[in-house]
């Protein structure tokens, strides 16, 4: 457990202001969201729309006293807080969260790509969380902001880790990848999603590809002839390709309709699944590949794989009877994307509310 004293070792940042020394175990961004408990950290983050500074006497006055600064302000209206001055916030987050996750020797599935990396992530979830006790990313938090909060996540009864990963412009995968540290990568498709941010493709696969530089095995689609040349040519360890093309380590080829047929070494077998369209197949065919590298036999993936529910990429506001609203959240049975679903409670204000 961290105190707030170690942050200035830490983060490289520098302790203004020290009350009390208490443990860190909350770290909170949004202060419309803020959890009030003893080891809240609040993070001021300057962006360009909003200013997290201009709510640290707001946060003083309902009870957080653990703040993180990158602007001078005069603390003597908090004489009960603890402050840390860093050049950056989100950077100090970031280190925090990297130097959290040294402490953790479990698998961890690091997911990027353009397209399918949400789905991706939540369908391993039901397909492995039998078997595992699982932290993984809540909704798409995949930001600069939002995976370092997936990842303070991480505790001590976890045995697997799943986290995706998503960049808009050079740089950004870099510290992504310090803060997953994949021991399995995994890159789904690459589509046209931001683009704009990027040279050309190559660039876009060449950044995408640094979430892997901690990664032991790295699976992907030997079809997308650009992201497996790129692969082929920058990791010398081991690579488990999956596709159509006979040199793939695992063949899979749409057979039939709702139907897989996988050739892998000397096995061949069929695993039916429960869609036809190419993104789904797509999507599970990862699943499947990381699911046969952990050993899985073929019956007891497709017995979970015909088992898969739907993915909503957000919670869902919904009408009820008697002028009720109800936030369909279900698809979600973590503890992370409780709290997002709540905290969207909390800002719709209603007099009264009803967890089911």
């Amino acid at each position: 457990m961290v105190k707030f004293s170690e942050l200035e070792a830490i983060t490289g940042g520098k302790l203004v202001k020290l009350y009390k020394d208490r443990a860190i175990i909350t770290l909170e961004i949004d202060s419309r969201k803020a959890l009030v408990e003893e080891g809240t950290l609040f993070f001021a983050i300057a962006g360009e729309r909003h200013d997290g500074h201009q709510f640290v006497s707001e946060l003083y006055r309902a009870g957080i006293r653990q703040f993180v600064i990158e602007k001078q302000l005069d603390l003597t209206p908090y004489p009960q807080g603890n402050f840390l001055l860093a050049s950056s916030s989100l950077s100090c987050l970031q280190s925090l969260v990297i130097y959290h996750r040294r402490f953790f020797s479990i698998p961890v599935v690091g997911i990027t790509g353009s397209n399918g990396k949400t789905i991706i992530k939540e369908w391993l979830f039901q397909l492995l969380s039998v078997d595992y006790h699982i932290v993984k990313n809540p909704g798409s938090y995949n930001s600069q902001l939002g995976v370092p909060l997936s990842v303070w996540a991480m505790q001590s009864y976890h045995n697997l880790g799943i986290f995706e990963a998503g960049i808009s412009q050079p740089g950004e995968m870099v510290r992504i990848g310090e803060i997953i540290h994949p021991t399995i990568g995994l890159i789904a498709n690459l589509g046209p999603a931001h683009d704009e941010g990027f040279r050309d493709s190559e660039q876009k696969i060449e950044e995408k590809l640094k979430l892997f530089s901690s990664a032991a095995m790295i699976i992907y689609c030997k079809d997308h002839h650009k992201v497996a040349e790129a692969l082929e040519k920058k990791f010398d360890h081991q690579l488990l390709s999956w596709g159509t093309t006979p040199d793939a380590d695992i063949r899979i080829t749409p057979h039939q309709g709702q139907q897989l047929e996988i050739s892998l070494k000397d096995r061949n077998f069929m695993i039916r699944i429960p869609f036809s369209d190419t993104a789904s197949t797509e999507n599970v065919s990862h699943c499947i590949a990381l699911m046969l590298h952990l050993g899985f036999e073929p019956a007891t993936i497709e017995e979970r794989i015909l088992q898969l529910k739907t993915v909503p990429m957000r919670l869902e506001l919904k009408q009820g009877i008697n002028h009720c609203q109800i936030i369909d959240d279900t698809y979600n049975n973590d503890l992370a994307g409780l709290q997002i679903s709540l905290n969207f409670l909390a800002g719709m204000k209603k007099k009264k509310n009803t967890l089911i």
